[in-house]
């Protein structure tokens, strides 16, 4: 028995209304609405009488709402008695990302958390874009794009920048673009870091202005370290990030182009499963690596 669906049947019966349910349960209506009729099918009974916009509980639905609620107390108690940590800072999390998001944590994040919260055990899940949405081997997912699952919640971080760069070596062979156009006659390194190679850059600035161009190169990656060595081996230009790109910047080794008038613009979301016992340890890492992102990425 799905007992999420449970879940969201009692609190139906309670409101009898889909629309002020979904919102409290922070789901589409369509979702609660299917969620509750998967349940009726799998029970083989009609729980709720739908006339118009309105709705009731049927003699069986009535019978059923007081055998879940005692449903319900039960489970909530075994799991307060399993999840002894629950209110505790210690534990461990389970983080599914993609490898650059792990060496960025890792570089920027892991030393100082483990000193401010040595109980709490970090297990690194590297994953790839198809597997994203999956959280059946991690509890918390750092990802690139808003999630498609209803029952996830999502945290949107600070949007981040990411500039073009070049090699002096390159430049000095193929020609210094003055104009974000040129790009189309450049070699750049792409990126791999979605479920399709990403060939079109969509490029803005300060002003609003937004220029969509279908780049070409024979090199791409998934990882930003990679695309550095890339672009530092005269491979083409490439979109970075200007705090990996800060020491090979003060060393000559990358060039920044436009004179960082112009942009690729995105966010990242921290993810979670909706969870009414979520553990104290999930919270922390949440809001102590939003922290470190929102300040490594502000401009």
């Amino acid at each position: 028995m799905d007992i999420e669906a449970v879940r969201m049947f009692v609190l139906l019966a309670d409101k009898l209304n889909f629309t002020e349910t979904s919102r409290l349960l922070l789901v589409s209506q369509p979702t609660l609405s299917r969620k509750i009729k998967m349940l009726e099918e799998s029970l083989a009974v009609t729980l709720i009488h739908r006339r118009g916009g309105h709705i009731s509980l049927t003699p069986q639905g009535e019978t059923f709402l007081c055998e879940s609620i005692k449903l319900l107390k039960q489970i909530d108690k075994t799991i307060e008695l399993v999840q002894n940590e629950r209110e505790d800072e210690s534990g461990t999390i389970r983080v599914g990302c993609l490898h650059p998001m792990a060496k960025f944590i890792t570089d920027n994040f892991i030393v100082d958390f483990h000193k401010r919260f040595p109980d709490i055990s970090i297990h690194f899940k590297t994953m790839i874009p198809r597997t994203l949405s999956s959280f059946e081997e991690v509890d918390i997912m750092i990802a690139p794009f808003w999630p498609e699952d209803d029952s996830v919640v999502a945290k949107r971080l600070p949007r981040f920048r990411r500039y073009c760069y070049a090699s002096p070596e390159y430049l000095k062979e193929a020609g210094t673009p003055t104009t974000i156009d040129e790009l189309v006659n450049h070699d750049c390194v792409t990126q791999t870091n979605a479920v399709e190679n990403q060939r079109v850059w969509v490029l803005r600035d300060e002003e609003g202005n937004r220029k969509e161009l279908e780049v070409h190169g024979v090199m791409a990656a998934d990882s930003i370290d990679v695309t550095i060595e890339l672009v530092n081996k005269g491979f083409g230009i490439g979109l970075i990030s200007p705090h990996k790109a800060l020491e090979f910047l003060d060393s000559g080794r990358l060039i920044k182009l436009f004179d960082g008038e112009w942009f690729i613009e995105n966010h990242m979301y921290v993810m979670y499963k909706q969870n009414a016992h979520m553990p104290k340890r999930f919270k922390i890492f949440v809001d102590e690596f939003s922290k470190t992102y929102s300040q490594l990425t502000h401009e």
